[in-house]
């Protein structure tokens, strides 16, 4: 990690991570990574399967926020669900993702959930997140100037 400021840390966080697919009967082990960029100040995004070729890669982006408050207890109503537990005696973080009937719970170890936030609060602060967009670039974007 580096001690660098918010101001001078422009660099999207990546982190990528082994997860256990939580299934009925089986545990996979499944590569993703674990992504926060400024220029999108309040989601964070994970992408499965990211050591997989193109077009094997699942992507999910939900509310940073969402991550923060699924840290310390039960966050979330629709599709995206995040929680705390420990299992066995390790501290793991619980997404469950949902997409139309289908749905599937990640494990996720605590520890790299909270090196993966604290980075994302380097680079852009609670509360300051509305600092780092760029509406005319977005407006642009939508009415396809860009």
């Amino acid at each position: 990690m580096s001690g660098r400021s918010s101001e001078t840390r422009r660099d999207p966080v990546t982190c990528r991570t082994p997860v256990r697919l939580v299934r009925e009967r089986a545990h996979l082990s499944v590569v993703t990574d674990l992504r926060y960029d400024r220029a999108d100040p309040y989601a964070v995004t994970i992408l499965f399967n990211a050591d997989a070729g193109p077009g094997m890669a699942v992507e999910w982006r939900f509310g940073r926020e969402l991550l923060l408050a699924g840290r310390e207890g039960l966050s979330g109503l629709g599709d995206v669900r995040i929680w705390p537990s420990r299992v066995r005696g390790y501290d793991l973080v619980f997404i469950s993702l949902r997409a139309g009937t289908e749905m599937d719970v990640v494990a996720v170890p605590g520890a790299v959930i909270d090196v993966f936030v604290q980075r994302t609060l380097e680079a852009v602060p609670v509360g300051e997140e509305e600092r780092f967009l760029d509406v005319e670039r977005d407006m642009r974007s939508l009415l396809g100037d860009v």
